[in-house]
């Protein structure tokens, strides 16, 4: 590198083009780099999702997931393979080696789904193959308020407001919570239909074949072609009440003789509120890529302009800005990188005491991180919380081979008497392999990092990478803009540092730097006669390391007041929407009370499964300045003061919201999976071990995923009789769930919008067992027969939800940590009490989530910290060209 600072020196205006590139270009680089709150990271994760209407977790977990699990386990280098069933949706999450393609994973997928779509039950939905995307999370949650009926302001959210913002750049989907859409319903009334000798199925049939629009050909008339349509939809909601669904004794019966056409809504499938107040609620994503903040931006002048056009009443509100977080962190990292820059000139000044050298010095901090946004740019890399860390950290580091190289030109200057020119190259061939070999010692600490394993290693990357790139720029700054400026703006004073009079600064300097320095040379005395010390004593730092890295919490995200957290409540299974949406309000009118909150929104069913009796209530805080509790402490005065008041049946948890969503993982700081061959002995051991986790100290909010005691109504069919009576089994279960549950039959269209048309029996008839009794199925002897008659009806319990493991049944254990507690300990004090339990062979606890990355991490940085030992040891046997020059091992320790 010396012949570098030769030539920059004597060329230097071939050394100014040369850090101009790199300014203009990082300068570019920075334009166009997105901002983010984390790296852009692919995580090898897929799910699927399918759905079938109305059929029972345990039907789910056998009908659907088992099989799409049998079909997906052959895929090369699965590394968890994992799923929920619920009431009507089977999830199956599969997660790949780190090294596997997520787009090829997600392919292989499909086409092994492919193989098995014939075989699965009847009216199931096509299954939705889905990637984990970080980077696609929500960004931001808009209510819209109004007093009109909740039909109306959803029919405007839908068809206005929702496609208005898809339209935004960068907007990748739009969803909506607490929303009932409008639909046209055929409510049926079974005695009627017995009377008449119908089913349901013979509606359904009627409405499906005469409420059609197809294309009847062309006709081409010779000098026209005209186009030949037959349109057969019916014109308005009433006017379905006319189909004709059978023609008896000479005259036709209607729909609308034996059942009521309804313009209504949606049943209510989940909920919002907005400090207590009904709203729906705008879930919008962003594509994956895409820049949050400048998304975010462009969406909140979209609503700016759509408030203007909508109706008088309607208000729309931003609850939740996700790049909050991300623009305070980015602010406060970018206020710490121009203080340090300030700074760390401002020691330069108080050290060397000339202004000039403190000028060329300093003006490697900004050379150097502007570079580094030409990297940054070049690796595709974002702006986010890790990038910025790397280069708040880089500041005091990229100015140090910059100070080597001036303070030795400065040597040769004042005390050589050499002139500029020759002094700054000598100068820097003097010291030019000191300062590779420091340089190279610090990409041997960071480089390691960039190539970590695991997950953190993912995110760990973009900061040992960005670290790297700014060290390796500073070092090609101090060998061209350092001296290349040293040799035209330091001066050669024409008497010798003895003789000439000394400024006030340097008087300064004087007074401050000298004791250092005596106190630093005696200390430095006194440390090489003594070798011995400083051998015991950099092996015992060595040494401590182990029992300094078990003391210190553990956890996958550091704890950050973020002026936000969720509370998720469970109800007890089989509570209605309404119910629970009146039993959690009240949860959060508690917590809107504090001074310290600003806002809630709660929500039911805005997952896939759309649980009725779960709900989340998202807190909003005033900022942690203005507020003497911290986030933390909040969490804990409402696990200490609101939920010993809940009834014991409710499950709640007090979460901060979640950075990443999806996959299947759960926000809980310590995740642990139990599975085993039998269910009711799974249980019992897991009860066991639940007990041992809530008796750890720092665990809180212990939960598990074992969920029961969902209260059904089970119709067994007797074979027997329904033979007799010419019943198919099939046409029972089509006609129950068309009475009961409901079917869209067809679609309404109206002014170039479609609605959906649900047939399903009045509501007195299918809301308690009694009226049950009224309903008919079909009948090959008899036309129609009672569905009593072929059926028992008995009560019973079953699970809420089904949960595998490597196709095991499981149970997943939850907690959360005590303020200054580290998931860590938690997690390895779970372990040890589980190996207390004994368990048969056959049942096994292994971590999940958080708790497995904790462990991975340990073991990566103890290989990356064994790799960055070889190269500093290499490095330094370089530099004292010996391989077991006791200097090199202890310098490399």
């Amino acid at each position: 590198m010396q012949w570098l600072a030769s030539i920059s020196v004597r060329r230097p205006i071939f050394a100014t083009v040369l850090i101009l590139i790199v300014v203009v270009v990082g300068l570019v680089g920075y334009g166009k780099l997105n901002i983010d709150r984390f790296p852009n990271v692919d995580l090898p994760v897929v799910s699927v999702t399918t759905v079938l209407r109305g059929a029972a977790p345990e039907e789910i977990e056998t009908e659907l997931t088992d099989r799409i699990e049998e079909a997906v386990n052959t895929i090369s280098s699965i590394d968890e393979l994992r799923s929920t069933s619920t009431e009507g949706v089977s999830q199956v999450f599969i997660t790949f080696l780190l090294n596997k393609n997520v787009d090829i994973a997600a392919q292989e997928v499909r086409d092994h789904l492919a193989t098995i779509l014939g075989d699965l039950p009847q009216g199931t939905e096509i299954p939705v193959v889905s990637k984990l995307d970080p980077d696609a999370a929500p960004v931001l949650f808009v209510a819209v308020e109004s007093t009109r009926p909740i039909r109306d302001i959803t029919e405007l959210a839908d068809k206005k407001i929702r496609q208005a913002l898809e339209n935004v750049s960068g907007v990748g989907q739009v969803t909506i919570v607490g929303g009932r859409k409008r639909q046209i319903q055929v409510y049926l009334d079974p005695s009627k239909l017995r009377a008449a000798g119908l089913t349901a199925i013979d509606v359904q049939r009627a409405i499906v074949a005469q409420n059609v629009t197809a294309p009847g050909g062309t006709i081409d008339t010779g000098p026209r072609r005209l186009t030949f349509r037959v349109r057969g939809r019916v014109s308005s909601p009433d006017a379905l009440g006319d189909v004709v669904i059978r023609q008896a004794e000479g005259h036709p019966i209607l729909v609308r003789d034996v059942g009521r056409v309804v313009d209504g809504e949606e049943e209510a499938e989940s909920s919002a509120l907005l400090d207590g107040k009904p709203a729906v609620v705008l879930s919008i994503r962003k594509q994956s890529g895409e820049n949050s903040v400048a998304v975010v931006d462009a969406l909140r002048d979209r609503l700016g302009d759509l408030q203007k056009t909508l109706p008088a009443g309607i208000h729309l509100q931003v609850i939740r800005d996700n790049t909050e977080t991300t623009r305070t962190s980015l602010s406060a990292v970018r206020e710490h990188l121009v203080l340090g820059a300030l700074l760390a000139a401002l020691v330069v000044l108080l050290f060397l005491g000339n202004l000039r050298s403190t000028l060329i010095a300093a003006l490697a901090i900004p050379t150097s991180i502007i570079g580094t946004f030409m990297a940054m740019w070049v690796m595709n890399f974002t702006m986010n919380t890790i990038t910025l860390l790397a280069l708040a950290l880089a500041v005091g580091i990229v100015i140090d081979d910059a100070i080597v190289v001036l303070e030795n030109i400065f040597r040769f200057i004042d005390q050589k008497r050499v002139r500029p020119m020759p002094a700054a190259i000598y100068a820097t061939r003097e010291i030019g392999l000191a300062v590779l070999a420091s340089t190279l010692s610090l990409l041997a600490v960071f480089m390691p990092v960039a190539f970590m394993g695991g997950i953190p290693g993912r995110f760990l990357k973009s900061f040992g990478l960005t670290m790297a790139a700014a060290i390796a720029i500073s070092l090609f700054v101090s060998f061209t803009l350092t001296p290349m400026l040293a040799s035209r703006w330091l001066r050669l004073d024409p008497l010798p540092a003895s003789e000439r009079k000394k400024y006030l600064l340097e008087r300064v300097v004087d007074v401050f730097y000298r004791p250092i320095e005596a106190a630093y040379m005696r200390l430095l005395g006194w440390v090489m006669n003594h070798r011995w010390v400083v051998v015991v004593a950099a092996g015992a730092t060595l040494g401590s390391c182990i029992p300094l890295l078990k003391a210190v919490p553990k956890g996958f995200l550091p704890k950050n007041d973020e002026a936000q957290f969720e509370i998720t409540v469970r109800t007890p299974e089989g509570t209605s929407l309404a119910a629970t949406n009146l039993a959690v309000e009240r949860i959060a009118r508690e917590v809107r009370g504090w001074p310290e909150v600003t806002a809630t929104v709660l929500t039911i069913g805005d997952t896939a499964e759309k649980t009725p009796n779960l709900a989340k209530i998202f807190v909003r805080l005033v900022p942690p300045d203005q507020r003497k509790l911290s986030q933390d402490q909040l969490q804990d005065k409402v696990r200490h003061e609101i939920v010993p008041k809940q009834p014991k049946e409710y499950r709640m948890q007090v979460l901060a919201v979640a950075a990443f969503s999806g996959g299947g993982f759960s926000s809980a700081t310590v995740q642990y999976i139990m599975t085993g061959p039998d269910l009711e002995k799974l249980t019992g051991y897991a009860a066991e071990a639940t007990k041992q986790l809530k008796a750890i100290p720092g665990a809180v909010d212990v939960d598990t995923s074992l969920v029961t005691g969902n209260p059904e109504i089970e119709a067994t069919v007797n074979r027997r009789k329904a033979a007799d009576l010419g019943v198919n089994v099939m046409d029972v279960a089509q006609a129950a769930q068309l009475l009961v549950g409901g079917v869209k039959v067809s679609r309404y269209e109206e002014q170039g919008n479609e609605y959906d048309i649900l047939v399903r029996a009045d509501e007195k008839y299918r809301t308690n067992p009694e009226g049950l009794g009224i309903l008919s199925v079909p009948s090959a002897r008899l036309g129609t027969v009672p569905l009593l008659d072929v059926v028992n009806l008995q009560r019973g319990e079953g699970p809420s939800q089904v949960n595998r493991y490597a196709r095991q049944r499981q149970v997943t254990f939850y907690a959360n940590t005590a303020p200054g507690v580290g998931g860590g300990e938690v997690g390895t004090a779970f372990e040890k009490a589980v190996k207390d339990l004994h368990l048969p062979l056959e049942y096994s606890v292994v971590p999940l989530g958080q708790s497995k990355e904790i462990g991975r991490t340990a073991r990566n940085f103890a290989i990356a910290f064994a790799l960055a030992f070889v190269f500093m040891f290499l490095i330094l046997a370089a530099q004292f060209e010996s391989w077991l020059h006791p200097v090199t091992i202890l310098l490399a320790l």
